[in-house]
């Protein structure tokens, strides 16, 4: 079985497995702590092992047996004493969502998110360029991008 450590964080929302990426300091911790409490799972932060389970599907899990997160400023905690049942241990990766700085003349007017292909192990995953805004609210803004992947089996409308 092949693997590979990823920097990031995977959250199952809606049942959908997106992998988030950005900067150190991004907010990636805090999104997912903002997804947990929606009722979303977390599968690991900051480091996800990915193995290509049968059929190739990309299966990504935490390095640890008890998965912890950092909530900047206030240190590392286990995850399921901040949120019980907020955890899961492994899920499929059906996402990659790139965090990126919102930039008024690249971002404004878009109507439809920027996508690309990822290629985790031997397959290729849906990507999203995800600007983010002052004050935007991005654990909505991926809980949205999940719904309509589950829904359709992609991210533009």
């Amino acid at each position: 079985m092949v693997a590979s450590k990823i920097r990031g964080v995977l959250v199952s929302v809606h049942g959908v497995g997106v992998l988030i990426r950005g900067p150190s300091g991004a907010g990636k911790s805090l999104i997912a702590l903002n997804l947990m409490r929606r009722g979303h799972k977390l599968v690991s932060d900051d480091l996800v092992e990915v193995v290509a389970e049968e059929g190739g599907i990309p299966i990504g899990r935490s390095i640890e047996e008890h998965v912890r997160i950092e909530v900047r400023g206030l240190g590392i905690f286990r995850a399921s004493t901040l949120i019980p049942e907020g955890t899961v241990f492994s899920s499929p990766i059906h996402l990659v969502v790139d965090l990126d700085a919102y930039d008024p003349v690249r971002d404004a007017g878009r109507i439809v998110p920027e996508t690309g292909l990822c290629r985790l192990l031997q397959s290729d995953v849906i990507q999203v360029r995800l600007p983010l805004p002052e004050r935007s609210d991005p654990a909505l803004l991926i809980e949205l991008l999940a719904r309509q992947f589950k829904e359709t089996g992609t991210v533009t409308p």
